[in-house]
């Protein structure tokens, strides 16, 4: 994936999560015209500062800028890996419901023109 950047902070970026981060938002291409050729993904990753904090300490946060539309997410978790999958999830989630709503009204209006052409021709 050529279009993905990848910030790491409060923990060092491994080769490993580097690895599953961009098959992760590899995933997501499909949503996009062309597979995401021109969508550009910006991923933090990083480790809360709280030394006291306990639990979900890890979070992952996704910015895609697109032609059509701009997509975020911002998720924690125990681990780094959970948080990425949560991501996607989320992502996938998010476009879907987009691209459906968009769907839908299209499918609105053609009906309703298609009833504007009958209703003329009676």
């Amino acid at each position: 994936m050529k279009n993905l950047s990848i910030l790491c902070k409060d923990f060092d970026l491994t080769d490993a999560i580097k690895l599953y981060a961009t098959e992760k938002m590899s995933a997501l291409n499909k949503y996009f015209p062309d597979n995401g050729a021109e969508a550009v993904f910006n991923l933090r990753l990083g480790k809360v500062t709280n030394s006291q904090h306990s639990g979900k300490i890890f979070y992952a946060e996704v910015t895609i800028k697109s032609p059509e539309k701009n997509f975020g997410a911002l998720v924690e978790a125990e681990e780094i890996y959970a948080a990425l999958d949560f991501l996607k999830d989320d992502l996938a989630h998010n476009i879907a419901h987009y691209k459906d709503k968009s769907h839908s009204k299209n499918i609105r209006s053609a009906r309703k023109f298609k009833e504007e052409l009958h209703t003329t021709a009676e």
